[in-house]
């Protein structure tokens, strides 16, 4: 049992827990050895002593440190101790990009770009180390308090292996690409896919497809074309529908190609808000 004042791997105090999950709870910590301040997220026991969860925390630790970029939890340590497997992070004190939505209701234009423009430059960077993240969603997204956004949670993430991957793990199916959702390759397009629904929820304060059970909700992302966010709320410009709509084409060939694209289109969004550029 994990208790306030227990050190880890001889310079990681645990001084108060801050995070809550599913397969992990996150408590802040003290580094002795450095002197600076920092989070932990420690594998509840009951997954610790089933190898494929133990894999992929591991797998987390080690896809996450590759990646340096200011959009990224930077991952500082891993370790095991006592039968506790621990990853070190940086601390963000912030809110999950859930927690923003949630509170706000839905989020102004120019904001919802923001935070989408700083998402898409981490992914850019993780797609630039052949890694594809495939759970992105706003719980898997910090705002710190100075505004900076940062993505979080690469447990299920895969590196590219020619290019291309098939993965039996699904992300969370709110998001979930068409191609992830049917079990076929994903690639660099379905983190696109999955970040424009994430769009759409940030602009208009719900998912686009729902239902009462999982089996449903994927069927709509395979099978049913994305709403009109304008539909919902009628002052989104029409250049930002359509890169939503990109986003979340079914067929990954009709998405945007690569972040910088997207990019692109997001940062041209914010000087020409109401004209129709996106191709």
């Amino acid at each position: 049992m994990i208790k306030i004042g227990m050190i880890l791997g001889g310079r990681y105090e645990i001084l108060k827990k801050i995070g809550i999950g599913g397969m992990s709870d996150v408590y802040k910590v003290k580094d002795l050895k450095l002197n600076r301040l920092g989070a932990v997220k420690i594998l509840k026991q009951e997954f610790s002593i089933n190898a494929d969860f133990v894999s992929k925390f591991r797998t987390e630790a080690q896809v996450a440190a590759g990646i340096m970029h200011s959009n990224i939890i930077d991952v500082y340590d891993a370790g095991e101790e006592g039968g506790f497997y621990y990853i070190v992070m940086e601390l963000v004190e912030g809110l999950t990009l859930k927690n923003y939505i949630e509170r706000k209701g839905r989020l102004y234009v120019k904001e919802a770009v923001s935070i989408a423009v700083q998402v898409s430059m981490g992914l850019e960077a993780a797609h630039n180390n052949h890694i594809i993240h495939q759970d992105i969603k706003p719980q898997n997204i910090i705002i710190s308090k100075g505004g900076t956004v940062k993505i979080m949670d690469f447990g299920i993430a895969k590196m590219v292996t020619g290019n291309m991957i098939t993965s039996n793990v699904m992300g969370s199916v709110y998001y979930i690409s068409p191609e992830q959702a049917s079990g076929g390759r994903s690639d660099e397009r379905s983190d696109i896919y999955s970040l424009g629904v994430m769009f759409f929820e940030m602009l208009t304060g719900r998912v686009p497809f729902n239902g009462d059970i999982t089996v449903d909700i994927a069927i709509k992302h395979i099978r049913e074309k994305i709403p009109s966010p304008r539909k919902e709320v009628p002052e989104i410009p029409v250049s930002v529908e359509q890169i939503i709509c990109k986003c979340c084409q079914k067929s990954p060939n009709r998405r945007y190609q690569s972040m910088q694209e997207l990019i692109m289109d997001l940062k041209q969004s914010l000087v020409s808000l109401d004209e129709d550029f996106v191709k």
